[in-house]
């Protein structure tokens, strides 16, 4: 326990830096000061946060590119001019199993939640409902539902929160967390103790190698189960180990390539 404890510790220190920002897809919605253009890029930007990391930047910037060539550097006005309305029914893929029109119907509920609703940020939306709403679960899980439940139509959403969530927990470090070393923490909606961390196959991997879990699946109930562990160690901001196990995922890959 005490040589895991403070080898996350180290790991936590040494990448969550500025540094790691040119690497990784936060490094988009770091472009914009207000808050729904950060909300829509960091939206837009975990949405395609899975797979290769050198296709998923070269493929964010190209999306942000047209922000900021024809929408005066806004994702905010892409949404609110409808920029996205060349991408219906567009077939062509945009990245992996997604398709332009994938992307159409993500910045249509954006522009309902937005434009027509006439909600000040996608975090007002999810207060007036989370005040509709009497439930026992965390108030991660509650918060993830209500994003699913926005978002339920497009392609990559979760269907529920019994999968992992890994990139709706990722959206969530980003805008809750408030070190402003990495992330942006531009929302209270939730605490830094509420979040739960990004569980993806090599966070699952890292864990099972460090004897943090035992579970054979990448769900959110393993994701509970590694959150609670890493509490003990960063009690008031367990997803700081997110960049511990990054970390750690780096150097034993590293190692064994040596």
């Amino acid at each position: 326990m005490e040589s895991t404890k403070s080898l996350l510790i180290q790991y936590a220190k040494t990448y969550n830096t500025k540094e790691f920002i040119s690497s990784d897809p936060i490094q988009f919605p770091h472009l914009y000061k207000g808050k729904k253009d950060i909300e829509i890029s960091a939206f837009i930007s975990s949405w395609l946060a899975y797979g290769n990391r050198k296709s998923i930047l070269k493929t964010l910037k190209g999306l942000h590119q047209e922000f900021e060539k024809e929408y005066n550097s806004s994702p905010f006005e892409f949404i609110k001019r409808r920029g996205f309305e060349k991408y219906k029914d567009n077939t062509k893929s945009l990245y992996r199993f997604y398709k332009y029109n994938d992307y159409y119907s993500l910045c249509q509920v954006l522009y309902i939640i937005y434009i027509e609703e006439e909600n000040n940020s996608l975090e007002e939306k999810i207060k007036t409902i989370l005040k509709t709403r009497k439930t026992e679960t965390s108030p991660c899980i509650e918060v993830i539902e209500i994003i699913i439940n926005l978002f339920k139509e497009v392609e990559g959403i979760p269907i529920n929160s019994k999968s992992a969530c890994k990139r709706l927990c990722m959206l969530l470090r980003w805008l809750v967390r408030k070190d402003k070393i990495v992330d942006l923490g531009i929302w209270t909606i939730l605490k830094p103790q509420d979040l739960i961390i990004p569980v993806d196959t090599h966070v699952h991997q890292q864990a099972q190698k460090l004897n943090i879990t035992t579970s054979k699946q990448a769900n959110m109930k393993t994701a509970l189960e590694i959150t609670s562990y890493l509490k003990t160690i960063f009690p008031s901001d367990p997803t700081l180990a997110d960049f511990a196990l990054f970390g750690y995922g780096v150097n034993i890959n590293s190692s064994i390539t040596n």
